[in-house]
C-alpha cells in the first residue's frame, strides 16, 4: 500500500483513552485509494503517599461450641483467638505508609484504528487497543503484561453505527468518563501491581469492557441513545451458592438529551442493564441447602427454601446523572442503583468482600453517586473537588452472619467473613495543560471504608504526575 503520511495535531479529549469513538485527535497515514491508519494513545506516571490508620474494630465475633470444640476468629489484621460470646476487639493493627511509583486510574494506551474507504454509503472500521502499566512485583516485569480492552469492528451509516467486538460497557461509562480522576489516581494507591481504581467503588460501579454488539443512534438533534447486546457476567457468592450459567446475553442501554439555555449548557443521562442468569445444578443444590438452615448461632430456627432464586437470579441496575456548565465553572452529579451487580466490579466477588450475592445465594441492593464541581481559570489551569460514596444494603443473612456458625451435613464451619457495606472519598485537584499534549496533575484523596460489625478505616493519599497524549 502506497502510504503518504498526514499528521492531524488538538487536543484529545477526556474519553480517548477509554472510548475510541470518540477520539478526535491522532496520527493518521493515508493511502491514495482511500484506506487509513491512525493512532492515538497517551502515557502516565505519578508519585503517590498512601497513609492507611489503623482499624477502629478489628472485629466483631463469638464463640461458638460444636462437639466439644470451640472456635473463634477475626478476619481483619490477621487477628485470631478466643473470647467470650459478644467479645469486641478495639483499635487493632493494620495501619501503613507506603510510597509507590505508578499509572492512575487509565494504563498506558496505544490505540490503533483502520478505516476502509466509504463506498455504499458505509464506513467500516476496525479497532485495536493495548494498555499496560509499568507496575510488578519487586524487581520483575512479568506483571507489566498488554491487556487487549478493545478489539472491534464498526459499520456506520444513514442508520447511525453497529460496534461488534470487545469495548467499554454502556452503563456507568458516563459516570466513569465524566469523573476528574479519569486523569488521577483516586482512592488509595498503596502497593498497587495495576493500575488504581481512581472513583470505581466510591460513586460508580466499573462499566469495564465486555463482548458485545452495540448499535448507537444517528444525530437526532438533541437526544442520542444506544443499545447492546453484552456478555453476561456470572455472579460469585463466599460459599459457592452461585450463578454462573450465562444462558441468555445482558442487555444494556443509554439515552442522553444536550440542551443549551442562555449561558447554560446542559447534558442530562439514564443508563442501565438487565440480565438473567440461571444457576447451575450444584449451585442450585448448594442455594437451597443454604436456605434450608439457619445459623444456630443466632438462634433463629430453620426456615423452608426461598424459591424466587433457587433456579437463577434476575439482575438489573439504573444509572443517571447530569453535567451542567456555566463559563468556566462544570457541575457533574451522577448516581446509580442496581440489584445484584456489585459495590464496585460487576458480579465480582472483590475479594470475599461485599460480593453481588450473599452467602445463601440471594441477590443484594446497591447504591450510590458522586457530585463534582471543576473551575477552568483559562491558560491551562483546572481545579475541582469531588464527593462520592457507595453502599450495600444488608440482607437479613448479612445481618446474622458475623462469625455464625453453620451446620451443614452433620459437619460445621464458622464463617467469619466481614461486609464492607459502606465506602465515602473526598477527592480535590488540581492540574494544568502546560501544552495542548502534556499535561501535569497533583491529587489528594481522603477516605474511609465501613464494614458491617467489623469498625472502619481511613487513608489519605497525595500523588502528583503527568500524562502525555498523542
Amino acid at each position: 500500500m502506497n502510504i503518504n503520511k498526514k499528521i492531524a495535531l488538538a487536543a484529545i479529549p477526556a474519553v480517548m483513552a477509554l472510548s475510541a469513538t470518540d477520539v478526535s485527535s491522532k496520527v493518521l497515514l493515508m493511502s491514495d485509494n482511500g484506506w487509513e491508519v491512525s493512532f492515538d494513545g497517551a502515557a502516565n506516571a505519578f508519585y503517590n503517599h498512601t497513609s492507611t490508620g489503623n482499624m477502629d474494630t478489628l472485629g466483631y465475633y463469638n464463640q461458638y461450641t460444636t462437639g466439644g470444640e470451640t472456635a473463634a476468629s477475626t478476619i481483619l489484621g490477621g487477628v485470631s483467638g478466643n473470647v467470650n460470646r459478644g467479645g469486641v476487639i478495639g483499635q487493632g493493627e493494620g495501619g501503613q505508609d507506603i510510597s509507590s511509583i505508578s499509572v492512575g486510574l487509565l494504563p498506558n494506551v496505544w490505540g490503533f484504528t483502520v478505516k476502509a474507504p466509504t463506498k455504499n454509503g458505509l464506513d467500516v472500521s476496525g479497532r485495536l487497543g493495548l494498555y499496560t502499566h509499568m507496575n510488578a512485583t519487586g524487581n520483575s516485569a512479568n506483571g507489566n503484561v498488554i491487556n487487549i480492552r478493545e478489539t472491534s469492528l464498526t459499520v456506520a451509516g444513514s442508520f447511525g453505527s453497529v460496534l461488534m467486538g470487545r469495548s467499554l460497557g454502556i452503563h456507568q461509562s458516563n459516570a466513569i468518563l465524566n469523573d476528574m480522576t479519569l486523569f488521577g489516581v483516586g482512592v488509595a494507591a498503596g502497593n498497587i501491581t495495576g493500575t488504581t481504581l481512581g472513583r470505581i467503588g466510591v460513586g460508580y460501579v466499573y462499566a469495564d469492557w465486555y463482548p458485545q454488539i452495540t448499535w448507537t443512534t444517528p444525530g437526532l438533534g438533541p437526544i442520542g441513545a444506544k443499545i447492546g447486546i453484552l456478555q453476561a457476567t456470572p455472579l460469585q457468592s463466599s460459599t459457592g451458592a452461585d450463578a454462573t450459567n450465562t444462558k441468555y446475553p445482558r442487555v444494556e442501554a443509554q439515552l442522553d438529551y444536550s440542551f443549551e439555555l442562555g449561558g447554560l449548557g446542559g447534558y442530562v443521562w439514564v443508563d442501565g442493564q438487565y440480565q438473567s442468569l440461571e444457576r447451575t445444578t450444584a449451585e442450585t443444590g448448594l442455594y437451597q441447602l443454604r436456605n434450608r438452615l439457619q445459623s444456630y448461632a443466632s438462634g433463629v430456627a430453620p426456615v423452608s427454601v426461598d424459591d424466587d432464586q433457587s433456579d437463577g437470579v434476575e439482575v438489573g441496575g439504573v444509572g443517571f446523572g447530569t453535567r451542567l456548565t456555566f463559563q468556566g465553572f462544570k457541575l457533574v452529579a451522577s448516581g446509580f442503583y442496581n440489584h445484584g451487580l456489585g459495590m464496585q466490579f460487576q458480579g465480582n466477588l472483590n475479594g470475599g468482600y461485599s460480593g453481588s450475592l450473599d452467602e445463601r445465594g440471594k441477590a443484594r441492593h446497591f447504591y450510590g453517586g458522586y457530585i463534582q464541581g471543576t473551575y477552568d481559570f483559562g491558560q491551562g489551569t483546572n481545579v475541582g473537588y469531588s464527593y462520592g460514596s457507595n453502599h450495600l444494603v444488608t440482607t437479613g443473612q448479612d445481618d446474622g452472619e458475623i462469625n455464625q456458625r453453620y451446620t451443614l451435613g452433620g459437619g460445621g464451619t464458622a464463617r467469619t467473613d466481614a461486609i464492607q457495606n459502606y465506602v465515602e472519598s473526598h477527592m480535590g485537584m488540581i492540574w494544568h495543560n502546560v501544552t495542548d499534549d502534556f499535561r501535569v496533575i497533583a491529587e489528594g484523596v481522603y477516605s474511609e471504608a465501613h464494614w458491617h460489625g467489623a469498625g472502619s478505616q481511613e487513608s489519605s493519599q497525595v500523588s502528583v504526575g503527568a500524562f502525555f497524549f498523542w
